[in-house]
């Protein structure tokens, strides 16, 4: 009853342990792109059924938390948001928050709103990116090119609020850093209108098409106990039947202002997370389209107590532009806040200490990609080979953001 052990290619081993034992192999799957991106897997296969799995995570690992106790506190904003570029305004948006209960800002009712009305298109721009990398795991290349298509005209809109189309850098402690152009407030009611047709097209051609539909029903399963008890969190908790979200749950912002749902499925599959994406790109249409009836279109975009902090002349500007020299010569208190906002991935939770300088002496970071890691090799076990991408892309896992 020896152990044969084989090295060649992309399999590391091939086990065999004695008269009827079983027969494994152990593979090599990533990183490479489209399918498991800056991320490795170990894989034991029992014939083409996953037995085990191991990540092997750390290949784009940035020392972000270390960063942001190396620099003046309000550079972390722009540092911060390359976690999740696809969600960068949810991502800045609870590290504002954790430094406005250090801080102990408010934040201008102006500011709440627009808060609001741009973490929505985020998370709209982080379902977008998911389901279009997820149509490529399924081999979809025109689900690929029609979610980019969409996600490029929301992320062009956030170019005329911002600046940016990648890297707004606009919340900021207290409020947001500047205020949406005419062209802005002209153009998104026709987007939203557009959005919405076009998302019930890509359901039909990507989700209901015979191809897609078998590659993510009944594969994957995570049940409504495993969701739970492996802590996952977004899409990957509410697949699963699991009725949860920060929004609701742990409320921020004006979120109890408007009228929506949070969107839920039972089936525990990859079908059931991947309709839990689109049901929320419904849902934030839902929240955009209120808040935009409501939002003041004057007021100080940050909060009394920031403005203390802006040089006088630099005030008269402050319902167009904010200024970050006040920031600046701003000194963090000895004292801690924490910021916890519902991402498109799910939660995103940040706690820093102040030091009594410019720097922060810890930032603590919590990702939803990490947090659904171990949720995702539960739903790969037993699984076959082939429809490891397809559970991948239902977790929408982003390297970058778990890696930190």
């Amino acid at each position: 009853m020896g152990v044969e052990m084989r090295e060649y290619g992309l399999v590391l081993r091939e086990t065999s342990s004695g008269p009827g034992g079983r027969r494994t192999l152990e593979l090599l799957f990533g990183p490479q792109h489209p399918t498991s991106g800056h991320i490795r897997f170990f894989v034991e296969l029992d014939g083409d059924i996953i037995v085990d799995i191991q990540p092997d995570p750390g290949f784009v690992h940035r020392t972000m938390e270390k960063l942001g106790e190396t620099r003046h506190f309000i550079m972390g904003i722009p540092l911060f948001e390359r976690l999740a570029l696809p969600d960068a305004i949810n991502v800045t948006w609870a590290y504002s928050m954790a430094l406005e209960r250090m801080f102990g800002y408010d934040v201008s009712e102006r500011a709440e709103y627009l808060r609001v009305i741009f973490g929505e298109m985020s998370r709209i721009s982080a379902h977008l990116y998911d389901l279009g990398l997820h149509a490529i795991m399924l081999g979809s290349s025109t689900g690929f090119m029609w979610a980019f298509g969409l996600r490029d005209l929301l992320v062009n809109l956030w170019a005329i609020a911002t600046g940016s189309r990648t890297t707004p850098t606009w919340v900021v402690p207290g409020g947001v850093r500047r205020a949406p152009p005419k062209a802005f407030y002209d153009r998104l009611p026709g987007f939203l209108d557009f959005l919405e047709r076009k998302l019930d097209e890509f359901y039909k051609l990507v989700i209901r098409n015979p191809v897609g539909y078998s590659r993510l029903k009944d594969v994957g399963y995570l049940s409504k106990e495993e969701a739970a008890a492996y802590l996952a969190t977004g899409p990957g908790i509410r697949g699963s039947g699991v009725d949860w979200d920060t929004r609701r749950d742990i409320p921020y912002g004006i979120y109890k202002n408007f009228e929506w749902n949070v969107v839920v499925e039972d089936g525990g599959d990859s079908l059931a997370r991947t309709l839990v994406r689109i049901g929320e790109i419904r849902e934030s249409i839902k929240i955009i389209r209120q808040a935009f009836k409501q939002v003041p279109m004057d007021g100080p975009l940050i909060g009394h107590a920031a403005t203390h902090k802006i040089p006088p002349k630099e005030r008269e500007m402050l319902n167009e532009l904010v200024r970050l020299s006040g920031y600046y010569v701003t000194t963090t208190p000895l004292a801690e806040g924490a910021g916890m906002t519902e991402g498109g991935r799910g939660r995103y939770f940040f706690q820093v200490w102040g030091s009594g300088t410019e720097r922060l002496f810890r930032v603590r970071i919590s990702t939803p990609s990490w947090q659904n890691l171990r949720a995702f090799m539960k739903a790969c076990i037993g699984a076959r080979l082939m429809d490891l991408p397809a559970i991948y892309g239902s977790f929408g896992f982003f390297p970058p953001e778990a890696d930190r």
